[in-house]
């Protein structure tokens, strides 16, 4: 659209079409490692979601076997190698960092970290170790055409900072969070590693979120200014040693008003207070937050321990919205990474855990339903059954359905039928 009267849309006069967009702050670990420890919001950015992840635990799904004995032993050692705490960490780095690897100390047959795992001589394992993007360093690539790890890396050079050893590892041997999605192309300037979340919150949580609570600040501590008059001042300043009186004289001016609350001025000096009002302060504060809840995914009631907002609210929306998140993360990131551990508890011959060739782990649910809430839920779906049984009946009264073709979708519905009574034309459901 252009308007050669007003310049719209026309490159000479319209302003607008100078605009484009650039990346105008590169992150690095160390910016957003510095923040993680002296930001408390940015700290509860990363590690909530992660937190509330695995919070409620999983289980072991399969197709009607039993794996209960199977499931008790995982979650015992689950709990025996500080998984939660280990894979929590992991999520925070991959957050944080735009990376992170799992590292089980394997007990088998092998000393030499940098062949692949043989799954069929595992051990045990004695403990689980995380590390950082920032720690982890690609080093060999498969060159082998034909291989389906054609171009991915081979091995890495951990440099654990806690001892200050390097050792080189197989990638068998790691679990890898690969950091947030990003375009390949800087995903291959990054080592095969992905985005941070201070990328995407950068200029909404410092430049904004940060800024604007300083700034406010600011404003409260000139709330009242005192302005003094001073007869004669630039003639003061003027002559030698006069800027020193005249700083002198301040000086003395604030330490009297502080001890006495009385100014002694000069009579033809004057003193005045200006004040500086704080309205509108609170909702910009509050639209920053709002900006940096959008922008983090996280709702301002759970990022900030705010009370909902608006008539009525409870917060409900809120928590959904927030438990979408969580489950995305809990699908995309968490999932693949904790059943590939599962399956190494599973490959180990020391614990004896026997699944069956198709599993699956499921996350239990986030939120639990009050008495109340599980109760009402009950009741519509026995008022639900009982419409449909009504409508079926009346099917049958009709002549649309035969009492064989009722008894087959009661059963399909779980009602437990007696089907020595489909000739007699009556049933008996429990």
């Amino acid at each position: 659209m252009i308007n050669i009267v007003n310049g719209v849309g026309t490159i000479r006069y319209d302003p607008s079409r100078y605009t484009g967009i650039i990346r105008k702050m590169f992150i690095t670990y160390n910016m957003s490692e510095n923040l993680f420890i002296e930001n408390g919001i940015f700290r509860k950015i990363i590690t909530a979601p992660a937190d509330e992840a695995l919070r409620a635990g999983f289980c072991i799904k399969t197709d009607d076997i039993d794996v209960s004995e199977a499931e008790s032993k995982i979650l015992s050692l689950y709990e025996d190698l500080a998984c939660e705490e280990k894979f929590a960490t992991a999520l925070y780095w991959h957050r944080c960092y735009g990376g992170a690897v799992i590292f089980p100390v394997f007990k088998d047959l092998s000393e030499d970290l940098t062949k692949p795992l043989d799954e069929n001589n595992i051990y045990g394992i004695e403990e689980i170790r995380v590390y950082s993007a920032k720690e982890v360093i690609p080093l060999k690539q498969n060159e082998d055409f034909n291989s389906t790890n054609y171009k991915k890396t081979e091995t890495y050079l951990i440099s654990d900072e806690a001892t200050g050893a390097y050792f080189e590892i197989h990638y068998s041997r790691l679990i890898i969070f690969n950091g947030l999605t990003v375009p390949n192309i800087l995903r291959n300037e990054r080592n095969g590693w992905g985005g941070m979340v201070l990328e995407n919150i950068y200029d909404t949580l410092i430049l904004k979120y940060d800024l604007g609570n300083k700034f406010a600040i600011d404003i409260m501590e000139r709330m009242a200014q005192g302005i003094l008059k001073i007869a004669g001042l630039l003639n003061k300043l003027s002559i030698e040693g006069g800027e020193d009186e005249v700083r002198t004289y301040l000086q003395n001016i604030d330490m009297v008003r502080n001890i006495l609350n009385t100014l002694a001025i000069d009579k033809d000096d004057d003193y005045d207070i200006k004040s500086i009002s704080l309205s509108g302060v609170k909702d910009i504060l509050d639209k920053t937050q709002t900006m940096l809840s959008a922008v983090s995914e996280i709702p301002v009631t759970i990022l900030f321990g705010r009370s909902p907002g608006g008539q009525n609210a409870t917060g409900d929306s809120d928590f959904e919205q927030y438990y979408s998140m969580v489950q995305k993360l809990q699908r995309r990131d968490l999932k693949p990474q904790l059943s590939k551990f599962i399956y190494f508890l599973s490959k180990c011959k020391d614990y004896q855990i026997k699944l069956p060739d198709t599993w699956s782990l499921k996350f239990n649910p986030l939120s639990i339903p009050t008495e109340k809430e599980q109760a009402e839920t009950d009741k519509m779906k026995a008022e639900t059954k009982e419409k449909n049984i009504s409508a079926l009946t009346s099917l049958v009264n009709i002549g649309g359905l035969d009492n064989v073709e009722l008894r087959n979708y009661l059963e399909e519905q779980g009602f437990k039928l007696d089907r020595t009574l489909d000739n007699v034309g009556r049933d008996v459901i429990e």
